[in-house]
């Protein structure tokens, strides 16, 4: 390329191009909605031989209310999953019908069922593993595929957009779900600030740290003030005791304490079945920005239970966070520089602290909503749904977050 100037010619060498070490796009990661689909599952249209369960999963509310939901879904007809062509939308979609069906099956009357009838079991098996996930409601069902926006052109957060599939339904319920949706979708420019902080440390470029570090920043700021929001439209009561008890599963827990037996499942032997119930510990948030910023947890049951969490998680979310840890030398980077270009360690230690609060705030919700709840059978106020005695756990992340502040 080639300028002129009176005459002279002056050669402009090429603007070199970044490269960054990785692509959001090769793991189900989007810039503008983070961990979320582009488009929600679930309203994807499945083949007419779910057309059974797919009319019972939307009246689950009504189902529910009976106590008797057993005895509907026992009559409901076996899908040959293999029958069915299906995207993988449509798959998100189905393994979200399985999950809510699964979960009513086994907490919808008053005593918990020990066996899965094979009419459910086997096809939500087969779905399970098409997605590389175990056949049991997880985060990515209950809350990154249950959603629907009302307008197409504005965002996704409280207001334009719905919940799309319930145990009870009621505010209480929508608005717990609505608002971990809106704090993925918040979490979208964190995750696309990624790229660009890692492609900054690999070519010395403190500039473009510092701009990823801002759009992180700004990031958790607006996750926190919608974590904030909880309280408005979720009661803990109501939360304890009408939503809470559905998200269980059969791992660590005293109501099923052999587990579920997935009837007609060649792979499980008719063998009981210990799988983690539904927890934010499945998203894939926080995880990604403690790999980043180099937070590390002791090697202890805590840190064996956070990585256990990760077989829940979409595949490629799971393995997004273990390239962001294979690649980031963050703190290392900051604190190399941070002599030269303070900003650089006054937003590293920002961006700590706001991930901080948001583990204080978790940690003060689940005494209010949990811990000080009064007790009730198959719903054990130590024991977190995700079979964990959440309290010790939850603070003990958010003291190790607290270890990592750079001074």
């Amino acid at each position: 390329m080639t300028a002129y100037t009176e005459g002279v010619t002056e050669s402009i060498a090429p603007k070199e191009e970044i490269v960054y070490p990785l692509k959001l796009e090769d793991y189900e990661v989007s810039p503008e909605t983070g961990f979320l689909p582009t488009n929600s599952p679930a309203e994807a249209q499945l083949p007419d031989i779910f057309w059974q369960v797919q009319k019972t999963v939307g009246l689950l509310p009504k189902w529910m209310a009976t106590r008797k939901i057993r005895h509907v879904l026992d009559s409901i007809l076996k899908v040959d999953v293999e029958r069915a062509t299906l995207n993988q939308m449509q798959l998100r979609r189905a393994m979200q019908i399985y999950s809510y069906l699964t979960h009513a099956y086994v907490w919808g009357e008053p005593t918990p069922a020990k066996v899965l009838p094979c009419n459910i079991a086997v096809p939500f098996y087969k779905i399970s593993q098409k997605l590389g996930r175990p056949p049991v409601l997880s985060y990515a069902s209950y809350a990154l595929d249950n959603w629907v926006r009302i307008h197409e052109t504005e965002p996704i957060e409280i207001g334009n957009i719905m919940v799309w599939q319930n145990f009870l339904g009621g505010l209480d319920e929508d608005w717990f779900i609505l608002i971990h949706i809106e704090i993925e979708a918040k979490a979208a420019p964190a995750l696309a600030a990624i790229p660009v902080i890692l492609a900054g440390i690999a070519q010395a470029d403190t500039t473009a740290v510092i701009a990823g570090l801002k759009d992180i920043k700004q990031a958790w700021i607006n996750i926190n003030t919608t974590m904030n929001r909880m309280p408005e439209a979720c009661d803990p009561y109501m939360y304890y005791n009408r939503v809470r008890p559905y998200i269980h599963a059969w791992k660590n827990n005293p109501a099923l304490p052999e587990g579920l037996i997935y009837q007609g499942v060649e792979a499980y032997g008719e063998q009981p079945q210990q799988f983690r119930g539904e927890t934010g510990a499945q998203s894939a948030i926080v995880p990604t920005m403690d790999a980043l910023f180099n937070i590390t947890h002791q090697g202890d049951p805590l840190w064996e239970y956070l990585i256990e969490m990760r077989d829940y998680m979409p595949p490629k979310h799971r393995a997004f966070i273990k390239e962001v840890e294979n690649l980031s030398t963050l703190r290392d980077f900051v604190k190399n520089h941070m002599d030269q270009v303070p900003q650089l360690k006054d937003l590293y230690n920002g961006c700590v602290a706001l991930i901080e609060q948001f583990r204080t705030q978790h940690l003060k919700f689940a005494a209010s909503y949990i811990n000080q709840q009064t007790a009730k059978l198959n719903n054990d106020t130590d024991i977190g749904t995700g079979g964990t005695p959440f309290m010790e756990y939850l603070k003990k992340h958010r003291n190790e977050n607290s270890q990592h502040i750079l001074t």
